[in-house]
């Protein structure tokens, strides 16, 4: 009886301490994977992107994005092919993980590329302990038969490109760190080109700087090189570009109708651009839009309170200070030349039609005043006389 009793006590006690050893294992197994130093995706990004999209909540946001009204019946917003991929496979995703995408895997950037089609665009995703395998089986699981994958080498990395089912391919760069696909193989040697020559993205001072401020209570970020502006034509030889600014950023917010996009743009103090130039201004009053008629269909109002910036800002520009072109410089001629021709004839003209009106009555009146008597023979043969010289100067230039 008491052994029975003491074979009881310790197979409690055994799985007791099992249970338990598991626990502080599973434990301090997760909190190992939690303090994990998290992989910095922007040292991937190369230097060319021309906007980011940024979440720390990746699941979240493409749930929450399953949840606008555009996306009801399969209608849905195609800004990004990759993304669309992303909301596809997600769910099946999660289900070979139980417990969730890790805190690594959540982290998720695209980068778009010029030209701005759906296709020009990477994915960058970090990954955790034991996501590699994950998204390698995942991959694998669901990558077109048709055709076998393919590996290639590029200064020392691996690219993989897998056969989509729809027909496409997918190129691959991924670690135990991060994640890269993208369906062009350019652009994901040129995301290795950033990494190993340490000239990505947040190498650039001007995106650095704006990204050191980022909101990280927001579900998803977009950053946006801001594009310069076209100013008249290449073939005047002048740098037609002015630039407005370096980068906009925008926190998103999501509900079932509408996207709410809020932020700030960002640019260098040591730059002239069209932004810094309109943060000098204040606000003005004046021309309140209560005034305008109801018919009012637009109306802008601009406040230039430091009209000195503006006029700075206008004269930096290269057109407002280079030199002309021979281009330039051919055209100015022939339109001066036109100009002379065209004063020269309509000089002519006036001489020969209103000059000849006015010298015979300036004749008309002094032979009224001195010949009074015979005044209207003079006029008459000063008239004659005047035709025939027209008639000579006519045939002379004629012949």
């Amino acid at each position: 009886m008491k052994l029975r009793l003491i074979i009881r006590i310790a197979m409690i006690v055994s799985i007791v301490l099992l249970c338990t050893g598991f626990g502080v294992y599973s434990f301090f197994r997760l909190n190992e994977v939690e303090s994990q130093k998290d992989f910095n995706l922007y040292t991937l990004v190369p230097q060319s992107a021309i906007a980011v999209l940024e979440t720390d909540r990746m699941a979240e946001l493409v749930d929450d994005i399953n949840q606008l009204s555009c996306s009801k019946d399969n209608h849905f917003l195609y800004a990004s092919e990759l993304f669309v991929y992303l909301k596809n496979y997600l769910h099946t995703l999660l289900e070979d993980t139980p417990h969730g995408l890790s805190k690594q895997m959540n982290k998720m950037l695209i980068s778009f590329h010029e030209p701005d089609t759906p296709l020009n665009q990477v994915l960058y995703c970090s990954l955790g302990s034991g996501d590699y395998e994950l998204v390698e089986s995942f991959i694998r699981k669901y990558c077109s038969s048709s055709f076998p994958s393919k590996f290639f080498d590029y200064r020392g990395e691996e690219i993989s490109i897998y056969p989509m089912p729809d027909g496409r391919f997918l190129s691959a760069y991924f670690t135990s760190d991060f994640l890269a696909i993208s369906f062009q193989k350019r652009l994901i040697e040129q995301v290795i080109d950033a990494r190993l020559s340490k000239k990505s993205l947040i190498d650039m001072s001007s995106f650095k700087l704006m990204h050191a401020g980022k909101n990280a209570n927001v579900e998803a970020t977009v950053y946006v090189r801001i594009k310069s502006v076209e100013m008249g034509k290449n073939t005047d030889g002048i740098r037609s570009q002015t630039y407005l600014g370096s980068w906009a950023e925008f926190d998103l917010k999501l509900n079932e109708n509408a996207i709410y996009c809020s932020g700030i743009s960002h640019g260098s103090d040591t730059t002239h651009t069209f932004i810094n130039a309109l943060r000098r201004q204040q606000p003005v009053e004046g021309f309140p839009g209560e005034r305008l008629p109801l018919s009012t269909f637009f109306y802008d109002c601009w406040a230039i309170s430091d009209m000195d910036a503006m006029c700075s800002f206008t004269a930096e520009q290269e057109y407002a200070k280079a030199t002309y072109s021979d281009y330039i410089k051919e055209r100015d001629e022939e339109w001066m030349d036109f100009l002379k021709r065209w004063l020269k004839e309509e000089f002519i003209l006036f001489l020969w039609g209103w000059g000849i009106v006015l010298l015979i009555i300036i004749f008309s009146m002094i032979a009224v005043s001195l010949f009074p008597d015979i005044a209207i023979n003079l006029i008459g043969l000063f008239v004659l006389l005047i035709i025939g010289f027209h008639v000579v100067v006519w045939f002379k230039v004629k012949n």
